[in-house]
């Protein structure tokens, strides 16, 4: 195992880099390259991702009880208020910017969730996703992020502080309040946190056999070549910041 490893902290960002290119895994978390190519499309894209971040801010103030004071972008405004409407605060548990931290196997797993509902026999996790892309539900199954957030929730929350809830009382909601969609619902079972439990034991066990110092030896994904924040560096070609993926580049 590299060293860089040995106390390394695994998230649903890590786990999905090393997934989409291991020698992308290698140039972020081994080498601590931030590659951040200072164009007029990058920086777009990361302005992109600042904006996303201070919706996010505005979100956890609502969901803090926090008056949100006047808000100047229209564009902010009208998604807070589709956010009011399918999530108007009740009497409920709401635990915005949640860490859920988990040492497993020896091997420490963190996220932050954007929101933890808890409510009678229900635990609901919600992500606000910015990006105008839509999500189908496949993706939203399928995403490193729903396998790492619903395991932990199972992990950490129900089981050490509702342990009278079902598993099945665990869902994921993901909403993109630009498009005005209904949230996309994933919803838990026993089946669903074996699978998950095997897909991030086997991605971590891939990471850590991994020899980072020989190069020869480490898969390039060319496929996500023109995905990647590093095609600059590894290919000498441009990026396309219209169709990078912000479960990877995002906070």
């Amino acid at each position: 195992m590299n060293k860089s490893l040995k106390y390394f902290t695994y998230s649903q960002n890590s786990l999905n880099t090393y997934k989409s290119c291991p020698f992308k895994f290698k140039y972020k978390y081994i080498d601590n390259i931030n590659w951040k190519y200072d164009d007029v499309e990058s920086r777009e894209y990361y302005d992109s991702l600042k904006s996303g971040r201070e919706f996010h801010l505005l979100c956890e103030r609502y969901f803090s009880n926090i008056p949100l004071g006047n808000c100047n972008n229209k564009e902010f405004n009208n998604w807070m208020n589709k956010i009011k409407d399918i999530l108007p605060i009740k009497e409920d548990t709401y635990l915005p910017e949640y860490d859920m931290r988990l040492n497993f196997y020896n091997r420490n797993i963190i996220a932050k969730v954007d929101l933890v509902e808890i409510k009678k026999d229900k635990i609901n996790l919600w992500d606000w996703k910015t990006e105008n892309r839509e999500i189908t539900y496949k993706n939203a199954l399928n995403r490193m992020q729903t396998v790492v957030y619903m395991f932990l929730a199972e992990e950490i929350i129900r089981k050490n502080f509702y342990p009278n809830y079902q598993i099945e009382s665990i869902s994921m909601n993901y909403y993109q309040p630009a498009l005005g969609n209904k949230p996309i619902t994933i919803t838990y079972n026993e089946k669903l946190h074996e699978e998950n439990k095997i897909k991030i034991l086997n991605l971590i066990d891939s990471i850590e056999s991994t020899d980072f110092n020989n190069e020869n030896e480490i898969n390039k994904n060319k496929d996500h070549c023109k995905y990647c924040e590093f095609n600059k560096l590894c290919n000498s070609e441009d990026i396309n910041y219209e169709i990078l993926e912000e479960d990877i580049y995002g906070p």
